[in-house]
């Protein structure tokens, strides 16, 4: 209360009320000064004519000397003099005594002689003395009214200049108390208005509004400080956001055009991969791909490496090169896997550092990511897979056109020849040779076309190479009643479902022969690639051996496998000799390869 109280004496308009009273009131003064000294002046004049009259009077009185009785009434020369004015003149002048003696001098020696004087002369002395104290009474008055009216104008001088002190005070106080801080307010405003918050009144008191108006600027323009700064802070957080969503869709964008491209998926997914570790706080990408159902077998690309894979299939890439990101040892590893409703294409690995945590956006981005590597991975088994039944069906018919016509001709053909050499009208044993001879190379050739028409039939299992040739291995596992050591070091979807198909016959073939004929223990199967791109497929057995000549036109088996060799644009080599084993090696050139681009750091 008491706070309020002195805050309300000490405003503005109080102050100003004050100076406007005391200006009044030093106004007011001098007026009533000036009111003083003029009623204190007030019947001079009067006094003044009324002893001039007394004088005129005296002096007529002089010259009707002597006097008669009728005239006697005009002896009383003060009779027109009231008494109140006179007192109240000649008490404020300080001349009662000098009025009273003047008037005593008349009735007591200048009437008394008027009345007895015969001649003027008798009594002109003493007329002329009293006129003389008239008018030294009358100058008396005047020179007292001078003295007024002198002081009057002193006075009014004073407070002249008193006033105009007082006014030039209250323009300086005005100015440095009421128009300093209100330009100084103003120019806060202005500044305020102008983005600048470093302004302050700097008042130390509550004396007036102005202080209390500029302190409540100076928390006014602190809270906006504060809430522009938090404003610029949000803005240049979501502009980072925004920065950072813009990244996000640009690699995502970017990321979709790479995936789909026809370059080889280390290619593809490492280049991805090291854009991503831009993005998040994860380093030493890994992804591992599955080329079949069995997750044991697998090929696993990572960036960063030292030097290229051997198997590389383009010496320009260098995507298994670009090197990662510094990251911290103290890292534990991280996990996703690559799935589309039960079937495994493969797993991105990634080192996460244990003191930093994924927000939700680079967590959706890298599950979006999966899904995308996800999608083109499927895409590629489908597109593969429609190959392979585009193949498969194109053979199929094939074979069906086979069987339907030319294996129905040739076993038509055996039935006849089986009836003709049944004839009892054959005597010439030229005839009965020549006959046999025909049956022979019928049957050669319908063996051959079955075998054909059987390898024509025959369906690459849908999740690529390596499953087909699991399956063709486990077939022989359980026909030759032992295992069969596999050496398989072929990279993942090295060979496309053409050559494939092909592969698979020769090595459905090798394996055919070692179950019929070579009555072996031991089989091993190597896949093998070299830096030249060289795939060397090896099929060693520990059986008696090929028997006769390799080059006789009964081995038919593998007269169709060397074709089929050709057919990969390669070589077959076949070591045997009896009772040591045969060793059939198929070399040849991947053929799938589509050169990488050159990745420029």
């Amino acid at each position: 209360m008491l706070k309020r109280k002195f805050r309300y004496s000490a405003s503005i308009i109080n102050r100003l009320t004050l100076l406007m009273l005391f200006l009044g009131a030093m106004a007011l003064l001098a007026l009533f000064l000036s009111i003083q000294v003029a009623n204190d002046t007030k019947g001079s004049a009067y006094m003044i004519n009324q002893l001039g009259l007394i004088r005129m009077k005296s002096y007529q009185l002089l010259a009707m000397t002597p006097i008669e009785k009728k005239d006697i009434y005009r002896l009383n020369i003060f009779n027109d003099i009231p008494s109140s004015q006179q007192l109240k003149l000649f008490e404020r002048y300080q001349l009662i005594d000098d009025f009273n003696q003047l008037q005593s001098q008349w009735f007591k020696h200048i009437v008394p002689k008027l009345q007895q004087a015969n001649n003027i002369n008798e009594i002109k002395n003493e007329i002329d003395n009293f006129v003389a104290h008239t008018d030294k009474l009358v100058h008396q008055i005047d020179q007292k009214t001078e003295n007024q009216i002198h002081y009057l104008s002193q006075l009014q001088l004073v407070f002249i200049i008193l006033i105009a002190l007082f006014l030039l005070a209250q323009i300086y106080y005005l100015r440095r108390y009421l128009l300093a801080p209100w330009r100084k307010l103003i120019h806060m405003a202005e500044s305020i208005s102008q983005q600048n918050f470093s302004q302050r009144f700097n008042s130390k008191t509550t004396k007036s509004e102005f202080d209390l108006l500029g302190q409540a600027f100076d928390k006014m323009a602190e809270q906006i400080e504060q809430q522009y700064l938090l404003l610029e802070e949000r803005v240049t957080e979501k502009t980072a956001e925004l920065q950072q969503i813009n990244k996000i869709v640009s690699f995502q964008y970017q990321a979709i055009k790479q995936l789909h491209t026809s370059d080889p998926l280390c290619e593809r997914f490492l280049i991805i991969l090291r854009g991503l570790e831009e993005l998040v706080p994860l380093t030493q990408f890994q992804i591992r791909f599955y080329e079949s159902d069995n997750i044991e077998h697998f090929q696993q690309f990572s960036y960063d490496n030292q030097q290229k894979l051997p198997y590389c299939q383009n010496s320009e890439c260098n995507a298994c090169l670009i090197p990662s990101k510094s990251y911290q040892e103290n890292g534990f590893q991280r996990y996703w896997y690559l799935q589309e409703k039960g079937e495994k294409f493969g797993i991105l690995f990634a080192i996460q550092p244990s003191k930093v945590q994924l927000g939700t956006e680079q967590e959706n981005l890298i599950t979006a990511l999966v899904e995308q590597m996800t999608t083109a991975l499927m895409l590629d088994r489908q597109i593969e897979q429609q190959k392979q039944y585009l193949l498969m069906k194109e053979r199929s018919a094939m074979a069906r056109e086979l069987h339907d016509s030319i294996a129905q001709s040739l076993s038509c053909l055996k039935i006849h020849l089986s009836c003709l050499q049944m004839q009892s009208d054959l005597t010439s044993q030229t005839s009965i040779d020549l006959l046999t001879t025909m049956r022979k190379e019928v049957n050669i050739t319908y063996s051959q076309l079955r075998e054909l028409i059987t390898s024509f039939r025959l369906r690459l299992n849908q999740t690529g190479f390596y499953a087909s040739f699991m399956e063709l291995i486990d077939e022989f596992n359980q026909k030759l009643k032992f295992t069969i050591q596999i050496e398989y070091q072929l990279p993942l979807n090295i060979i496309n479902s053409k050559y494939a198909f092909h592969l698979l016959q020769c090595v459905r073939e090798s394996l055919n022969n070692i179950y019929k004929h070579a009555n072996a223990t031991q089989v091993k199967i190597s896949l093998t690639i070299d830096e030249n791109q060289i795939i060397t497929v090896s099929i060693k057995d520990n059986g008696i051996g090929l028997q006769n000549n390799i080059h006789q036109d009964n081995h038919y088996g593998l007269i169709i496998m060397r074709d089929r060799v050709g057919v990969l644009n390669g070589n077959l080599v076949i070591n045997s000799k009896p009772n040591m084993g045969t060793e059939i090696v198929v070399t040849f050139k991947a053929t799938n390869t589509i050169p990488c681009k050159m990745i420029k750091e």
